[in-house]
């Protein structure tokens, strides 16, 4: 439900101090006031609807209601200040009662008072009924919070129904078994981890049902958690199964309180040596209220707990590592889709649909339910409708929707509020496209999905977020940077489509790709475009989608098929607030770009923009910005009126390792006045610097080109020993001489310096926590591992072109203590390395690229390593 952030993000604007002196002037304070009020009120009603929403019409109409009216209200206040930001130049506020005011201002403020007027009549009549429905109590009965209210009877499960195509889990099952029967003997949960679908009932159903672990525990039990238990009642279930009772002891059990229940099913549990599944646990309350009821005798007892949620797994037994659920491989993949298709016919699958086959369990990309459903459907069908149902996955899947949706479907039911919206977002980019984390963090940022919470940053919010729908196996890590931050993630396809038909049904997001046809557009919020898109689209959305919030365009084009394009269509979505272009054939922005006022994200990228537009400094609340073309990019000065600016990054288009494009900063601005600036990358050194570089103290992220002659090294120099919360650094140059200006960057991980080093570096004059280093032309002549092998917190290291001249190099017994990855490329002078015992102890990854000359490596390097040798 998403009507929550909506008024959330409104509420937070209404006390934004140019709203509320324009409100008070065009008279309409008491108004606007009483409808902050109200939508206060809902607010806080909203979060206790979220989950009653489900399975009650009513709410789900009166919310819908709410959102339509929140969304109104933001349109207005957005056309409103829309319309005045003309005057912003010559005095805005004294504008608004200014007696020359012009008559289209004039409109504009009869417009917004007659539009408040009438919202406050909806937010009236809504009021009224939500009365009249019965809908005023909402949340009530606290014993059921904890217990997934909104989970589906058809969700029990019974460990005597098993699945009898267990395929692909052998070694998962051995690794539980010898947790269950061995191990140390306290009480242990052992928790098996994955998103819906991926096997973790039918696995745990298997090892319950394995002979040795039958034959050890002296009593065993299985409950299903997916019911809606109150506390009282899931202990009665679990004293009814942990129990031999007689008749009248049942009876009893039915009469006893909460604790009574606990002491009785304890008791009985205390000289056995029991095993007790608890399948498809969601929340940590649920084990709260039974973990009492499990003494621990210190008899080898166990509890199996299965869940999508890695926090309840760590919180029900953080000494115990929950067990995490692979997807399966395709060879697996193959066999459970074999076994399910073709279930006793003895020929298996004919060899003529055996690659159409294969394709289509592709597309499961290893997740069991999926393959079962698809394999059980065509079970049922001709081998001539198979390539039919390979084009049309998708929309089978939809049609397996008791099997696949519903399950999916109970996560994102499960979601808080606030992370609803952030899952949602999910579906706006392409198919198995790889989602950087930082990027994702910025959009919810600049979507108005992160709240401020104490002194945090926004981005930390939004890396607690990411992290909590990890934990909740909503999506995946794909890729972590050095510093063991989540870098990139994926999505499953299965949830992807989920994300994309929810942000359907709630008018949050809808998706144009070449494959569906999305017949209207008009009450979308955001639009994503995944395909080569004619103008006469862009043209027709213009109109048809006045109201829209963000367009994110990634068009699968060639760049080097450059098209000109005379007009920038965008122009017409005066209200976006975000603008992801990746792919478009532009070669400038218009200054028009400039009328975009409550823009908070640009990103355009592949691109052959040569410059932007003076007017881009009229983007006030803009908050990222990225450009990426195959040319330089001039940056004209008034970049520094930008005040809510915090990530500013300009880098080449194509091959992300060759930086022949930077962004040239024009003129003197006053870039000190942006205080929030976080990212300043690929940039050319210029005069910019002489006055404000070392005032950009909350910088984080930079990348800096020095120009040939030295001209501006002594500025940059002085200035960077100011920036104490530099984490991130990439310099270019003709030449440094030494290290010793990043020494006092304490929280300087990462340094990539491209330049001649005239003086070879000692470890003292490195960064005392760096964690990855990256050199090239650094045309050292003297060995330098000797000197890098000593850096204790180093766990990337990538020499590259001409960094090393010389022809030998060495590794100590002690060197490299923590290093993990270590590349050596296109050291072409180099014949010999020599590695002593015990030296890199930590080395996971060997990378040699180009280095001819070193015709073997050291046999020291363990056979652990997985070496990557490239000639």
């Amino acid at each position: 439900m998403l009507a929550e952030p909506v008024v959330s993000f409104l509420v937070e604007r209404f006390g934004n101090h140019l709203i509320q002196e324009a409100i008070s002037l065009i008279g309409l304070h008491d108004q606007v006031q009483w409808i902050e009020g109200e939508l206060q009120w809902m607010q806080s009603f909203l979060k206790d609807a979220d989950a009653e929403k489900q399975g009650n019409e009513r709410v789900k109409n009166w919310v819908q209601d709410v959102r339509s009216i929140a969304y109104d209200m933001e349109d207005v206040i957005d056309a409103f200040l829309l319309n005045v930001q003309p005057l912003r130049p010559r005095g805005f506020l004294s504008s608004l009662n200014s007696s020359c005011f012009i008559p289209s201002k004039l409109i504009a403020r009869h417009k917004i008072a007659s539009n408040i007027k009438h919202i406050k009549l909806k937010i009236d009549d809504i009021s009224k009924r939500r009365t009249t429905y019965g809908i005023e109590s909402i949340g009530g009965g606290e014993d059921r919070s904890f217990a997934g209210e909104s989970l589906e009877e058809w969700r029990l499960t019974s460990p005597n129904v098993q699945e009898p195509d267990f395929v692909g889990f052998e070694k998962e099952l051995e690794a539980l078994v010898m947790r269950l029967i061995g191990g140390e003997p306290r009480r242990c949960v052992v928790s098996v981890v994955g998103m819906g679908g991926l096997g973790k009932t039918t696995l745990t159903k298997k090892l319950y049902n394995t002979d040795n672990v039958k034959k050890h525990f002296h009593l065993h039990a299985w409950i299903s958690i997916s019911q809606e238990y109150g506390m009282r009642d899931l202990l009665q279930a679990v004293a009814k199964r942990c129990t031999e009772l007689s008749e009248d002891e049942l009876e009893g059990i039915e009469k006893m309180n909460v604790v009574e229940l606990r002491e009785k099913i304890s008791e009985y549990l205390n000289n056995k040596r029991y095993l007790v599944v608890l399948d498809d646990v969601w929340k940590s309350e649920a084990w709260d209220a039974m973990k009492d009821a499990f003494p621990d005798v210190s008899n080898g007892s166990r509890v199996v707990l299965t869940t999508r949620n890695k926090d309840v797994a760590l919180y029900a037994d953080a000494r115990s590592q929950p067990h995490e659920l692979p997807f399966l491989n395709s060879e697996d993949s193959w066999k459970l889709f074999g076994k399910k298709t073709f279930a006793g016919q003895d020929g298996g699958c004919a060899q003529d649909l055996e690659e159409l086959g294969r394709e289509i369990v592709g597309k499961c990309h290893g997740l069991p339910l999926a393959i079962v459903v698809i394999g059980g459907l065509l079970s049922r069908k001709e081998p001539r409708e198979w390539e039919n149902v390979c084009k049309s996955i998708s929309w089978q899947f939809a049609e397996g929707q008791p099997q696949i949706s519903r399950i999916l479907s109970l996560s994102y039911q499960d979601l808080p509020y606030y992370l609803k919206p952030c899952f949602l977002y999910l579906g706006i980019f392409p198919e198995d496209y790889a989602l950087p984390a930082k990027k994702l963090i910025q959009l919810w940022a600049a979507e108005g999905f992160l709240k401020p919470r104490g002194g945090e940053m926004l981005e930390e919010v939004g890396e607690d977020y990411l992290k909590e729908l990890i934990q909740r196996s909503m999506i995946q890590i794909a890729e972590r940077s050095s510093s063991k931050g989540i870098k990139s993630c994926h999505i499953h396809d299965l949830l992807r489509d989920l994300s994309i038909s929810k942000a359907k049904e709630e008018k949050f997001l809808q998706v144009h790709h070449e494959s569906v046809y999305a017949p209207s557009t008009s009450t979308a919020r955001r639009l994503a475009i995944h395909h080569n898109a004619s103008s006469e689209l862009y043209t027709s959305l213009k109109s048809s989608t006045p109201c829209l919030r963000s367009l994110l365009i990634h068009n699968q084009v060639d760049q080097r098929l450059r098209r000109k394009q005379d007009k920038f269509l965008w122009i017409g979505f005066k209200l976006l607030r975000v603008l992801d272009i990746h792919n478009v054939a532009i070669e400038k922005l218009p200054s028009e770009i400039g009328a975009l006022i409550h823009l908070r994200y640009l990103s355009c990228t592949n691109t052959w923009l040569k410059r932007l537009p003076s007017s881009i400094g009229n983007l006030h609340n803009l908050q990222t910005l990225v450009v990426t073309s195959f040319h330089n990019i001039k940056v004209p000065s008034t970049i520094g009126k930008m005040k809510q600016l915090r990530h500013f990054h300009v880098k080449s288009a194509g091959n992300k390792a060759f930086y022949v494009s930077w962004g040239v900063i024009e003129g003197y601005p006053r870039l000190d006045r942006i205080n929030n600036l976080h990212t300043l990358m690929c940039v050319k050194a210029g005069k910019w610097m002489q006055s404000c570089l070392g005032k950009l103290t909350n910088l984080r992220k930079l990348g800096i080109k020095l120009d040939m002659e030295g001209e501006y090294d002594d500025v940059f120099f002085e200035s960077i020993v100011k920036l104490d919360c530099l984490q991130s650094l990439f310099v270019t140059g003709y030449q440094f001489r030494s290290f010793a200006h990043f020494k006092h960057l304490f929280k300087l991980c990462k340094l990539r310096l491209y330049g001649e080093l005239k003086k070879h570096p000692e470890s003292c004059e490195f960064p005392p926590n760096l964690t990855k280093l990256t050199l090239r032309d650094s045309h050292l002549r003297q060995d330098p591992l000797a000197t890098l092998e000593k850096l204790k917190n180093l766990r990337i290291l990538k020499l590259l072109e001409y960094s090393f001249v010389g022809v030998e190099m060495a590794c100590s017994a002690q060197g490299f203590p923590r290093l993990e990855y270590l590349l050596l490329e296109r050291l072409y002078q180099l014949e010999e390395w020599r590695v002593e015992e015990g030296s890199m102890p930590c080395l996971l990854h060997l990378r040699i690229s180009y280095c001819q000359q070193l015709k073997k490596l050291p046999e020291e390097i363990g056979a652990a390593v997985h070496v990557q040798r490239i000639q």
